[in-house]
């Protein structure tokens, strides 16, 4: 691409590629979120090259790089996923889309927001997610499992009772799951195609 030679180190245009290219497809940020992740990517990691590439230069590329990557379509794959993560939040289990880079961010996110839900007076009993790692996999093609980490806040029910519980929910909406019904084993969507975009 053009924009690459205003760049002097290529680690660091081939990396700033891949992040652009990877929140496109997730679809859930916009250029403006974006954005602002490439500024503090660059400043954390290749501050050399900050007076290289403008603002603007960036915004530039993540528009052109959206009108060529981002799905299109109904949504359906994701839109059944939601419908599965919908009906678990009723259930009292907190269950994020895209919840931080590691399964460590994960489990902090799941924990805020299950707080959050408690001081509001709702009783929860469990938290999944899956990350932008293992989301990345899809998006790289990889592997077609999508992993959803899983644990459960009291005694009762225990950590496997609350993955058959999202095991269940994520069967009822259509889609294809494996599981060892071990707490320590993440559950796996088979066959995912991964088809969000951002829509505001």
């Amino acid at each position: 691409m053009e924009w690459k030679s205003k760049i002097e180190d290529e680690c660091c245009a081939d990396e700033l590629e891949e992040l652009m290219t990877d929140y496109i497809k997730a679809g859930f940020w916009s250029d403006d979120k974006i954005l602002k992740e490439c500024e503090q990517y660059i400043e954390d990691f290749y501050c050399d090259e900050c007076d290289n590439i403008t603002q603007y230069d960036l915004l530039d590329i993540i528009k052109a790089l959206r009108k060529e990557l981002q799905n299109t379509g109904n949504q359906e794959n994701f839109l059944k996923l939601e419908l599965a993560f919908n009906s678990l939040m009723k259930r009292g289990i907190v269950a994020l889309h895209y919840a931080g880079y590691t399964q460590s961010d994960g489990f902090v996110d799941c924990n805020e927001m299950s707080i959050w839900l408690e001081e509001k007076g709702e009783t929860i009993i469990g938290c999944c997610f899956y990350t932008a790692q293992d989301l990345e996999h899809i998006l790289h093609e990889d592997n077609t499992l999508l992993y959803i980490s899983f644990g459960n806040y009291f005694e009762k029910p225990t950590a496997i009772e609350v993955g058959q519980i999202i095991v269940d929910e994520l069967m009822a909406v259509g889609f294809g799951v494996e599981w060892d019904k071990t707490a320590n084993t993440k559950i796996a969507i088979k066959n995912f195609k991964w088809d969000k975009y951002y829509t505001g």
